[in-house]
Parts: structure tokens; sequence; C-alpha cells
């Protein structure tokens, strides 16, 4: 009989101790569920920013890759621009040019404009005389040391002939003090004229 209870003692504490391993062993997988649960949020958190720092790695890889792109193309912007460069300079300095000598020919012309105001009949009847009586002297050959090889004596003589026709229209019209030169050089003119005339002169 004491064998028999020995025997049941023996299992009842196997028994007990079975059932306490197998609390145990619940107690510990859901302790483990719990710090698998506790330990998600983090996890979640780390993945989400390598996410994001994978897309910034992405986005910035596709940026340099544009930009490499967009390189050739600026810099063969940049070359036809120099290319260009020489004939638009070229263009701009023949147009500065072209004003430069617009105006000039403009300034000539007022200053024409401002003469021909001041200028009157008179001035350009003793001023075409003195260009008749320079001009009769060189057509003479006088000096022959000078003007010997423009000897023209016909062109000599209608030079003569218009200064005198001139002198002719200002008679009575102006001063004497101002013909008087000018009879002077139209005597001297048709004396060289006629000696230069004669056989041997």
């Amino acid at each position: 009989m004491s064998d028999k209870k020995e025997r049941d003692e023996a299992q009842a504490s196997a028994e007990e101790e079975g059932g306490g391993t197998a609390r145990r062993r619940k107690s510990e997988a859901k302790g483990g569920k719990e710090g698998d649960a506790a330990k998600s949020p983090g996890k979640a958190a780390g993945k989400a920013a390598g996410t994001r720092k994978k897309k910034a790695a992405t986005a910035e890889e596709s940026a340099e890759r544009r930009k490499a792109a967009e390189k050739p193309a600026e810099e063969a912007a940049e070359q036809r621009e120099e290319a260009a460069s020489p004939e638009t300079k070229a263009g701009e300095d023949t147009g500065a040019a072209r004003e430069e000598k617009e105006l000039s020919e403009e300034e000539l012309r007022r200053l024409i404009e401002e003469q021909m105001e001041k200028i009157t009949v008179r001035d350009v009847v003793f001023q075409m005389m003195a260009n008749l009586a320079s001009l009769a002297y060189q057509k003479l050959g006088l000096p022959e040391s000078v003007n010997l090889k423009y000897r023209d004596f016909s062109q000599a003589r209608m030079a003569i002939d218009a200064l005198k026709g001139l002198l002719t229209s200002l008679e009575g019209k102006e001063e004497e003090s101002r013909l008087s030169p000018f009879r002077g050089t139209l005597a001297n003119l048709q004396m060289n004229y006629v000696r230069l005339m004669k056989p041997g002169g």
C-alpha cells in the first residue's frame, strides 16, 4: 500500500511539474508576443526613415543626371554664342561707323546751311573773280617756272573775259576801293595775254 501511495505522489508531482512548465512556456510565449509588439513601432519608424533616405538619394541622383544632361546643351549654346559674337561685333562696329558717318554728313550739311544763311551774292561774286584771276594766270603759264606746264591760251582768254564781265556787272554797285585791285589784275592779265600771243612772245 505504501508503494501505491508513493507512485501516486510521484505522479502528482510530475503532473504538477508538467503543469508548471506548460504555464511557464505559455507565459514566455505571451511575453515574447508583447515584446515583439513593443518592438514593432521602432522597427516601423526605422523602416520609414530608411525609405525617406532612399527617396532623397534617388531624387539627388536624378537631379545630378538632369544637370549632367543639361550641361552639354549649355556648352553648345555658349559655343554658338561665341561663334556668332565676331559677326555680331563686326555688325555693331559697322553700325557705329555708319552712324558716325551719317552724323558727320549731317553736321557738314548743317555747317553749309549756316554759311549759306550768312553768305551774300556779293561775297560769291568777289570769290569768283579771285578764282578766275588765279586760274587765268595759271592758263597763261605764269609764272613760267611754276605754271608753264598748264599753259592753255584759250582757257586763259575765257577766264580773262569772265573776270571782265563780272567787274562790269559791279560798276556803280560796289565801292571803287573794292573793285580797283581787280581792275589792276585784269589789265595785267590782258597785257600778258597779248604779249604771249605775239610771234616770238
